[in-house]
């Protein structure tokens, strides 16, 4: 693979160049700190530990400065070394502060498919961000660029509370049994805070694997990136350990992301004992206090994996204010059939694999 040292101009001119693989892993998440659409899996940090190297990026530039940008998994098939390149929840593209160009969009998507597709003979798959007011328009820019939609997504949902409420109204939002809940919670003896303490850390981690034991589930979450996420990432993309404990004892915890205008519900895990204290309950209501004073507009908190328990949960949570966005499934362009046929196999094998993994209970 070809790594440009130096941005190299667009054949479209109007000031545009970009950058493929020539970017050390510090100074590209300080880049992508600077955008409102940041996501934690468009970082450096999360796709070097999560894919084990098997990424590439790319930087769209204007006049030198950075506009837009993207983090591709590529997942390559042994001797044609034709496969997939998957960008999931990017590109990113709008600078914070700064008004919404489609034009940018346009460009960057253009030179996506000239580099993984024109130049290396991949299909590229993207998965834009499930957000409430982007999401739509951006899968719509997608097919306009010649994009196909051939896959749907079977955990499409996607469950965002809007924290700008204050704590009146957001409890006039929340469904009825979820305020009940609420109110039970806050009057049990919780304690509900952030920490950064190593040793918190590891315990949340050794949660979460024993709640996947007790609940007999098969998990690839890389829940054990919290530790280095949070040691890693630039300041302004740095990851919050929310915990509750009960009697000294941890009974709940979650890893919130925060980029840009939203927040991410990243990892949780509960204890046993969790479940009477209503303590997922506690736990989520201080975190929507902590992004509504840090002004964060969104708290996503993905999908329910066809779980009934935790749609009810989420869906209670997002109430009459909040959003349920329905993702509009993965877009592909290639330029080459093998590449098309490359990661159709691509996705046979993860479609097969979960279905191994997880039974009947399989989410894309």
């Amino acid at each position: 693979m070809l790594a440009l040292s130096k941005a190299q101009p667009l054949p479209a001119g109007d000031g545009y160049s970009v950058e493929v693989d020539s970017i050390a892993d510090p100074e590209w998440d300080r880049i992508v700190a600077d955008f409102a659409d940041s996501n934690p899996e468009q970082t450096a940090c999360y796709a070097r530990h999560h894919w084990k190297s098997h990424d590439s990026h790319l930087l769209l530039r204007k006049n030198g400065v950075p506009v837009a940008g993207a983090r591709i998994a590529l997942v390559k098939l042994p001797v044609v070394g034709r496969g997939l390149a998957f960008l999931r929840f990017g590109p990113f593209w709008r600078r914070r502060e700064a008004a919404m160009d489609g034009q940018t969009y346009r460009t960057m998507i253009s030179a996506l498919v000239h580099e993984y597709c024109t130049r290396r003979g991949h299909c590229l798959t993207i998965l834009p961000r499930p957000h409430p007011r982007f999401h739509e328009t951006e899968s719509l820019l997608l097919r306009e660029q010649g994009f196909v939609r051939r896959r749907e997504i079977r955990d499409a949902e996607r469950y965002v509370v809007d924290t700008t409420l204050d704590d009146t109204a957001q409890m006039a939002s929340l469904a009825q049994k979820w305020r009940y809940n609420l109110r039970q919670a806050l009057n049990r003896p919780l304690e509900v805070r952030f920490t950064e303490e190593p040793a918190e850390i590891r315990a949340f981690q050794h949660l979460y694997k024993t709640m996947m034991e007790r609940k007999h589930f098969a998990s690839t979450t890389p829940v054990h990136l919290t530790g280095t996420l949070m040691a890693e990432l630039p300041p302004a993309l740095k990851p919050k350990l929310a915990v509750a404990f009960h009697d000294g004892e941890l009974v709940a915890g979650a890893t919130i992301g925060v980029f840009g205008d939203s927040a991410y519900y990243m990892f949780g895990a509960s204890a046993a004992a969790a479940l009477p204290l209503h303590a997922g309950y506690a736990l989520h209501w201080y975190v929507v206090a902590f992004l509504r004073e840090q002004g964060i507009h969104w708290y996503d908190l993905g999908g329910a994996s066809h779980e009934p328990g935790l749609r009810q949960f989420k869906k209670g949570f997002v109430g009459k204010a909040g959003r349920i966005v329905t993702m509009q499934g993965e877009h592909d362009r290639w330029s080459h059939p093998l590449g098309r046929l490359s990661a159709d196999t691509v996705f046979s094998l993860r479609y097969l694999q979960r279905r191994i993994r997880h039974g009947s209970h399989f989410s894309t």
